[in-house]
């Protein structure tokens, strides 16, 4: 079992909102579809992604508005330091990743916008349309404007 597939399943068993939540397990695997191939096309790191797609959300206590979780989503990246196969720069970049994606901000580093750019394409699970305005990466923008065309790309490299 990897790394990655160990503390996502220890982090779900955990996840106080149970695996079928919004933002649960299942968020996370299509967060991760997003983030990777987003990093990949913006000159970001996608290992970055792919473990921010298992934290970002992973302490959340409240499907609907529940400020802080994305501090408390950076607590756990700090808590399993130890087990990540990550750098240290790679996990302060996760960490502040996780901690500032519930915040609506824009940034221009690529593997941040990455990761804020996947989660935000997901809000169509919630009922919301993603903004392009509201994308860091000219990727996430696209994929913002052409989600029929972001997927099937996504899949096509599946």
């Amino acid at each position: 079992m990897t790394d990655l597939h160990r503390i996502r399943t220890e982090l779900a068993d955990a996840f106080a909102l149970g695996t079928h939540s919004l933002h649960g397990p299942a968020h996370w695997a299509r967060v991760e579809m997003h983030a990777v191939r987003l990093a990949e096309v913006s000159g970001g790191d996608a290992e970055v992604g792919r473990w921010f797609s298992v934290f970002h959300d992973a302490a959340r206590q409240d499907e609907g508005h529940d400020t802080g979780h994305g501090a408390r989503g950076a607590a756990l990246v700090r808590h399993y330091r130890p087990l990540l196969p990550l750098t240290d720069a790679q996990v302060e970049v996760l960490a502040q990743a996780c901690h500032g994606h519930e915040l609506g901000h824009v940034t221009d580093d690529p593997t941040i916008g990455a990761c804020w750019d996947a989660d935000r394409l997901e809000l169509v699970r919630v009922g919301m349309t993603p903004r392009a305005d509201l994308m860091s990466t000219a990727a996430g923008q696209a994929a913002a404007r052409d989600r029929e065309g972001w997927l099937r790309t996504l899949a096509a490299q599946a």
